[in-house]
């Protein structure tokens, strides 16, 4: 009987907190918010470039906003490969800068210039 006496008796269960369902709701919400961010960014109306548009619309008849347009606007988008090539059309449109008249551009150089704009994006 002394045995009897010295056992405990059962505790009740004790009880576990279950995170799962908060876990699940965070991800649920994480998973939703992703959702629209990526809806919202590839499927917004794109606005074009306004330096791109500018270029395009040079007007080649006026040789002087011609050469200051587009070394103005054209440097904006100046990487390894169409550098030197812009550097080149630069050093032809000097000749159309600085003074009070100017010539026409040179057909050549108009080339270049459409040239340059065409491989842009």
């Amino acid at each position: 009987m002394d045995l009897l006496k010295q056992l405990k008796d059962i505790k009740p269960n004790a009880e576990i907190i279950d995170y799962q369902f908060y876990i699940f709701i965070f991800l649920a919400v994480l998973a939703f918010v992703l959702i629209i961010y990526l809806i919202f960014k590839f499927f917004k109306n794109k606005r074009p470039n306004p330096y791109l548009i500018k270029l395009k619309n040079l007007d080649f008849s006026d040789s002087k906003k011609t050469a200051y347009g587009f070394t103005e606007y054209a440097k904006y988008f100046l990487n390894d490969e169409n550098r030197k090539f812009y550097e080149e059309i630069v050093k032809e449109l000097e000749k159309y800068k600085y003074k009070p008249k100017v010539d026409n551009l040179e057909s050549e150089t108009i080339n270049k210039i459409k040239k340059f704009i065409g491989d842009l994006k």
